[in-house]
């Protein structure tokens, strides 16, 4: 009688697994499949080909998997509940991001590319040197210094002001500021993304105008223009159910009106409020990356500037626009012609990096 009670319950647990695993087989048939993931703020694997030199000699296991994978009925919800489950096991950190008080998701920053950072601050020294100049480098830390306060007990990173200290002791005719104990001040970093917020670049906007311009910065009011903005910090962390950022405009006291040639395209704002529908919101200052960007404003003083920069000077350059009748921005990931025949007597020429990037990324080789 016992034996044929325990044959009873392990004919239905049998039957209790197929029927499950049939059922999310048949729902991932049929669930409507996408190909960017709006959360996560990626492209989501294609169904590989079904060749035969593909399934015989190709990597056909591999990519069904990562597309079986990419396209899993409920997976935002499956990434969400594995976020949720390692923070309440205690785990401070998924993916490389850190759970950090307030709703705060911080980057993990723990290693970095010593050589990419040695031969960088040397391209500018060359540079600047080759051309005569002088050059304004501007490095911002990151939350994982900025933000050091909210970060979770046993969390470890790289001293970024250190980091910042020993590149700008290296560097040659160059003018190096350093605005890492100011942006421990306040809240000047996105909860969600790795960028410094609007508060954050008025900081670094200040130093600049204090420091090349040698006058105070210009008065700016605020207006918010979103509330629902989720960065890349959210996507990568899983953290699906965490409070979303604001996006502000930079409204100057000045009356100033400008002409905006992004890759060719002809505006009239700083601001681009079609961004604004989409999930990163960080691009609607300056419409995010392009490869040069040229602001002409109505402002009457004939000077100039360079700024060669990465993405954290976007939320940046609509302060330090309101200072200049021109501006010429490259970004050399994209850009990759020389620099050197935009030099005009009367020119400013800053670099405005995030750390992180500085360390990680080779195309100032690209200033020539």
């Amino acid at each position: 009688m016992e034996k044929k009670k325990y044959s009873i319950t392990s004919l239905l647990t049998t039957i209790i697994f197929l029927v499950f695993i049939f059922s999310f087989f048949l729902i991932n048939i049929f669930t409507k499949k996408i190909d960017f993931s709006e959360n996560e703020n990626r492209y989501l694997a294609k169904a590989p080909a079904t060749t035969m030199k593909n399934i015989f000699f190709g990597e056909f296991d591999t990519e069904f998997e990562t597309y079986f994978s990419d396209h899993f009925c409920f997976r935002d919800k499956w990434i969400e509940i594995k976020s949720n489950v390692l923070k309440w096991s205690g785990a401070i950190e998924n993916n490389g991001v850190y759970f950090a008080k307030d709703n705060h998701l911080i980057n993990q920053f723990i290693n970095y590319d010593e050589n990419i950072a040695l031969n960088n601050i040397q391209y500018i020294n060359e540079f600047a040197k080759d051309n005569n100049i002088e050059i304004h480098l501007l490095l911002v830390p990151g939350a994982a210094y900025g933000n050091k306060d909210y970060l979770p007990f046993g969390a470890t990173n790289i001293d970024e002001k250190v980091l910042i200290q020993k590149i700008y002791s290296l560097s040659e005719n160059i003018n190096c500021i350093d605005i890492s104990d100011s942006l421990c001040d306040g809240d000047n970093y996105y909860m969600t993304d790795h960028h410094w917020n609007h508060l954050g670049a008025y900081k670094g906007y200040e130093a600049l105008v204090n420091n090349v311009l040698n006058k105070e910065a210009n008065i700016f009011d605020y207006e918010k223009v979103s509330s629902s903005f989720y960065g890349t910090m959210y996507s990568r962390s899983g953290s699906f159910n965490n409070m979303p950022d604001s996006i502000y405009k930079m409204i100057s006291d000045k009356d100033i009106s400008y002409e905006i040639n992004v890759d060719g395209e002809i505006y009239n704002s700083l601001f681009f409020e079609n961004r604004l529908k989409e999930k990163d919101k960080y691009t609607y200052y300056l419409d995010g990356n392009h490869t040069e960007v040229n602001i002409k404003s109505n402002i009457d003083n004939g000077k100039k500037a360079i700024i060669i920069k990465d993405s954290y000077a976007h939320i940046l350059l609509p302060y330090l626009a309101s200072e200049y009748s021109e501006m010429d921005i490259f970004d050399l990931r994209y850009f990759h012609n020389a620099i050197s025949p935009y030099i005009q007597d009367n020119t400013d020429i800053y670099i405005i990096y995030g750390i992180e990037t500085f360390v990680s990324d080779s195309s100032l080789v690209g200033l020539w």
